[in-house]
């Protein structure tokens, strides 16, 4: 069976990636133009993997669209349902990472314009890290595994949560970003960096849109939120 649990991400909605295209000439005739590499395949940043709906969406979609699935969770037994899930669905292993941290702690100060900027941890420090583990033969471990399995990121995926079932209460167009939407930080900070503060929704989309070289950001919202505080968000 399925295992389920609460949180962000739950919901499995999908996504696209780029498809090359090859150049043909007109008339039956083979255009002299050299045949262009097709882009190469996207590696998305889960934020809020929860347990792992969305996730599992994404990887199934060609390798060639996307090649990885790098999902964000602070509590790990929502990670090992991932895992656990994604093994239900016939995923291979490599498609998807699960990684317990902090997320925005992580888009924060992991990432910069779609590139990872933290060094690969000291030996030393290897012991303060989540340890890493194979669960159901995915791979589960802590911000120290960033370096080896994902250098760099091409979008980034959010489905936080809204603030509970109350969400609902703000009424029509009443779901302000910046007022309804609080996400915690890491308050104890990461290994090799400072503690990271508690951000609304505005904030997020700013840090994820930063983390990214693309700027694209996939944002899943309440159907009440507000239009304005969303452009603002933009």
């Amino acid at each position: 069976h399925e295992a389920r649990g609460s949180g962000g991400g739950g919901g499995g909605s999908g996504g696209r990636g780029g498809r090359g295209n090859n150049s043909r000439g007109g008339g039956g005739q083979t255009s002299q133009r050299t045949k262009q590499p097709p882009p190469k395949s996207m590696v998305i940043l889960d934020a809020f993997c929860g347990c792992g709906g969305n996730a599992i969406a994404f990887a199934k979609l060609p390798p060639s669209s996307i090649s990885l699935i790098v999902c964000i969770e602070i509590d790990r037994t929502k990670l090992r349902k991932a895992a656990h899930n994604a093994s239900i669905y016939g995923i291979p292993p490599d498609r998807i990472l699960f990684v317990e941290a902090n997320s925005v702690a992580v888009m924060q100060r992991c990432y910069r314009d779609g590139k990872l900027i933290m060094d690969p941890p000291p030996r030393n420090h290897l012991s303060r890290y989540p340890p890493r583990e194979v669960y159901r033969d995915f791979t589960i471990g802590g911000i120290d595994l960033l370096p080896e399995y994902a250098p760099r990121i091409d979008a980034v995926f959010m489905d936080p949560p809204w603030g509970g079932i109350d969400y609902g209460a703000t009424g029509k167009d009443g779901y302000d970003l910046s007022r309804d939407m609080t996400i915690r930080g890491c308050e104890r900070g990461c290994v090799g960096f400072p503690p990271t503060p508690e951000v609304d929704g505005v904030c997020l989309l700013k840090i994820a849109a930063a983390a990214t070289g693309t700027r694209f950001v996939a944002y899943d919202l309440p159907r009440n939120a507000n239009k304005r505080s969303l452009a603002h968000a933009a």
